[in-house]
């Protein structure tokens, strides 16, 4: 029976990660299942979700990727997933994208998010990008975020529209396409 991990991974952005990583896992069985990647500044992070051969230990794992990991200078953990841990997330609610856009400040994320957790949203996904040219700075930042069925939209709405007026940004909230997936 397949035992699924995952895998975090964190070092200077290079060329040779992904495939660094990736071919030690198909090297030793593995298949990815799920993952996020992406360069931050000037770091690239990785979160792998995979499974591999029930027979597969997590020591024996660990001793596959240390030597990538020292080649490629990379902080990486490596965790087994419980079964519980392992079970895939049920859906919460009806699936949104909020999109906030304006002028960099402190505490945008912050309260965006606070607003989301005081409404029983739950957040599946963070990107936020910021720009580097010009002034003043502007930030983006995009969210998925999953409404409980009982929670009225409008609320939610009025709600972020209030911070963003008292943040001086843009906020957009619409219904996420159907996943394909």
């Amino acid at each position: 029976m397949a035992r699924r991990w995952i895998i975090t991974a964190v070092g200077q952005d290079r060329p040779g990660i992904v495939a660094g990583v990736t071919k030690t896992l198909f090297e030793h069985g593995c298949n990815l299942e799920d993952s996020a990647m992406t360069r931050l500044a000037g770091e690239f992070a990785i979160m792998l979700i995979f499974s591999g051969p029930g027979t597969m230990t997590e020591r024996s794992l660990r001793r596959a990727l240390e030597p990538l990991a020292r080649r490629l200078r990379l902080a990486a953990h490596l965790k087994p997933l419980t079964k519980q841990e392992a079970a895939r997330p049920r859906k919460r609610g009806r699936s949104y994208l909020i999109s906030v856009y304006g002028k960099d400040r402190p505490g945008i994320v912050y309260r965006i998010s606070d607003v989301l957790a005081r409404n029983r949203a739950n957040i599946t996904d963070v990107h936020t990008h910021r720009s580097r040219r010009g002034r003043p700075s502007l930030y983006l930042t995009l969210l998925e975020v999953e409404v409980p069925p009982a929670r009225p939209i409008a609320s939610l709405e009025r709600q972020l529209a209030t911070a963003a007026r008292r943040l001086g940004v843009e906020v957009s909230l619409r219904p996420a396409e159907v996943n394909v997936l």
